[in-house]
């Protein structure tokens, strides 16, 4: 027997797991884990008269420390949307923050993990509401009892009770969720199945039917776009009708990947749309649309490619009896969901997603509504339907999709100077269509568009992005393309109360800038040691309100001392913008004060620049008043909001923006008066303000 320990508090096991808001996203977190241990199937079993859900697969299982890991919420091993191969079968990474397990709770106060990895098998349990309560587990022990077992895998069972039991079966009764559930991964290697003791019906992916196969005596168009070739194909009565330029080229992005198979309908009079399964109909209304992967997992979200879109403005170019699938593959860390996954967190990524997904989406509605006008005068009146296009039948040498497998163990970011690059050892794996290895030369490597044929790049000196892509044409499905994006970065050096190894608050310098303010100084040195303790999570909290207090500290110090430099702003009562963005937060006006200074008067940014090792370049990019903005507002949460939204991740982002303001305000109050005299400082207005918030 050994022990492991709990690395969250108690409050967060009800919060994630109560706050879940649906049967079908709860289940799919635990599916998700079955298909990142390379299970080739995961089944869920629910057992009225037992009151239980058991999930189990027969995946790697869990070793004593993948256990460890399991409970030590927001580490985890894996990178979301990575590719991972295992026993030649690629999987796209579905999990990243060690949150999965916590889905169990949503249908049980009392769950158990029995799990065989290497010939040993693992038991333990946990019990919610003996947790809940307790605000640090910390010192919480889960005593795991091993013995021996021949088999692997993981199964999870669920002591549940009649009411949850009788909930999730009622969310079951409709076939509209219960196919979704058994189609949330999109992956041939992969199947799904739900067990519902005593009930005849089976669902498992391998009983859905092909949405290709649907109504296929009403089917007018498939259509088919993948970015790669940006071209959107119409096909009818199985032949290749037209094709039409998709996006913009201008406008196409290299971090995400976008792929539509769309079957359109035409129903004649006296047919309607009732045969096709309810798998693809939308939940509240029952109207056909296209399901929508990310990353192989089921999206579920029916607004970024509604059918609809056209039909209330332009009635006429509005094609919606569709179905289909529309695949979405990305790697970016900007790839964000909100909290049910129904919807995106929107940047600069997301918001280009969206846009993308609606100008084909208008263009295929579009562009198909005039074929379809061109069919039916072609046909003297009559549109003529019936199977759009041939699918071919199962085969064992089917053709398959061609592959090349990153190393997802070698570093994307180098400091600079960098040493030579070997390109090739990128190159983790090369299959063909056939599912044969194919040899690494016979992969083309470019970096930035531009050919290298000894493979190797050579040191890179500056701060920059390399585009790295790997161009591998199989002689059945034609080119593959991957790709790596190197980050070179100048190596970050410390922002320092008092001498420390290691700070949490650093710039983009080769050398150590030390604070010479003394509260601001003490602070910094007071986070540092709080910090870097193993127990440092108590103290996000802390730590983000101390953040808030260096930012104030610095804006005021600055404000006071080189008070002729800046002007009194009043806003009128019509800068809603001002009022929205500002609110009561004098403090992120004074940081925006600061920084739009800066950004007028050059001369204070060299000076700055010169005084911390930063270049003057480098310095002016990093004068982002939303980066500031956004680390403003976070070290608020601390101060007077919920404590479960700060990460490690997002403190330490925080604490970098807080760093570089701190020591921006600290050159400028240190400043000898006969130098900070000499400068002709031009002060920001009311009209500066302006400008800024209306960008």
């Amino acid at each position: 027997m050994s022990e492991v320990y709990l690395k969250f508090g108690g409050k967060i096991i009800e919060e994630l797991s109560q706050k879940i808001p649906s049967t079908l996203f709860a289940l799919n977190e635990l599916i998700k884990n079955a298909y990142d241990s390379f299970s080739p199937d995961v089944t869920i079993k629910i057992d009225p008269l037992r009151q239980t859900v058991i999930v189990s697969d027969h995946g790697n299982g869990m070793g004593e420390d993948d256990i460890a890991k399991l409970f030590h919420i927001s580490r985890s091993s894996k990178i979301y949307g990575s590719l991972i191969s295992q026993d030649g079968i690629e999987r796209v990474t579905q999990g990243s923050k060690g949150l999965g397990f916590l889905a169990a709770f949503k249908f049980g106060d009392r769950v158990e993990w029995v799990t065989c990895k290497n010939n040993i098998r693992s038991r333990f349990s946990l019990k919610k509401s003996t947790l809940v309560d307790k605000e640090d587990l910390s010192d919480t022990k889960i005593s795991v009892i091993t013995d021996s077992c021949e088999r692997k895998g993981t199964e999870i069972i669920i002591h549940s009770s009649d009411r949850i039991i009788e909930e999730l079966l009622e969310d079951l009764k409709d076939d509209r969720m219960i196919e979704k559930l058994v189609a949330t991964i999109q992956d041939e290697s992969f199947e799904i199945k739900v067990d519902i003791e005593n009930q005849k019906n089976k669902y498992s992916t391998g009983r859905l039917v092909s949405y290709l196969k649907e109504s296929e005596e009403d089917q007018l168009f498939y259509v088919k776009y993948d970015s790669e070739e940006n071209e959107i194909l119409f096909y009818h009565n199985k032949e290749l009708l037209r094709s039409y330029p998709g996006l913009l080229e201008s406008e196409i992005r290299t971090d995400y990947a976008i792929n539509i198979e769309l079957v359109i309908f035409h129903f004649e009079s006296g047919r309607n749309s009732k045969q096709v399964s309810p798998l693809n109909r939308r939940i509240h209304d029952s109207a056909l649309y296209p399901l929508v992967y990310i990353n192989r997992n089921l999206f579920n979200n029916n607004i970024i490619f509604d059918p609809e879109l056209l039909r209330k403005s332009k009635s006429t170019l509005a094609l919606p009896q569709m179905i289909g699938r529309i695949n979405l593959t990305s790697q970016s860390n900007e790839l964000e969901f909100n909290s049910d996954r129904t919807n995106f967190v929107e940047n600069t990524l997301t918001k280009k997603i969206v846009k993308d997904l609606r100008t084909l989406n208008e263009e295929i509605q579009t562009k198909g509504s005039e074929l379809k006008r061109e069919l039916k005068s072609k046909h003297g009146g009559q549109l003529p339907t019936g199977k759009a296009i041939e699918v071919p039948e199962a085969e064992e040498n089917k053709i398959k999709a061609a592959a090349i497998l990153i190393n997802r163990q070698l570093p994307s970011s180098y400091f600079i100077p960098s040493e030579q690059i070997d390109l090739e050892d990128y190159i983790y794996q090369v299959r063909n269509s056939r599912g044969e290895e194919v040899g690494k030369d016979n992969v083309e490597i470019t970096v930035d568009s531009t050919l290298v044929n000894n493979r190797i790049l050579p040191s890179i000196e500056d701060v920059c992005e390399k585009v790295v892509s790997f161009r591998y044409r199989d002689e059945h499905t034609d080119l593959v393309l991957s790709e790596v994006v190197l980050r070179f970065e100048r190596k970050n050096s410390n922002v320092a109360g008092e001498p420390k190894n290691k700070s949490i608050f650093t710039i983009e310098s080769n050398s150590e800038y030390k604070i010479k303010e003394g509260v601001v100084s003490n602070l910094i040195y007071a986070i540092d040691k709080a910090y870097l303790t193993r127990s440092r999570g108590d103290y996000l909290p802390l730590v983000a309100c101390s953040i808030r207090t260096i930012f104030e500290c610095s804006a005021n110090k600055l404000l006071k001392s080189k008070k002729q430099w800046f002007a009194k702003i009043a806003f009128g009562t019509s800068d809603k913008e001002a009022k929205k963005e500002f609110g009561n937060s004098s403090l992120l006006m004074d940081v925006f004060h600061i920084l739009i200074l800066l950004k007028k008067n050059q001369p204070l940014v060299k000076t700055i620049a010169d005084a911390t090792g930063i270049s003057f370049s480098t310095m002016n990019n990093l004068l982002i008043l939303a980066d500031f903005k956004n680390a403003v507002r976070l070290s608020n949460v601390g101060a007077h909001s919920s404590s479960s939204y700060l990460t490690k991740s997002k403190i330490e982002e925080c604490a970098d923006k807080c760093g570089l303001f701190a020591v921006i305000c600290d050159v400028l109050i240190n400043l000898d008066s006969s130098v900070a005299s000499s400068f002709s400082v031009v002060k920001v207005d009311v009209d500066d303000f302006r400008q800024v918030l209306g960008a």
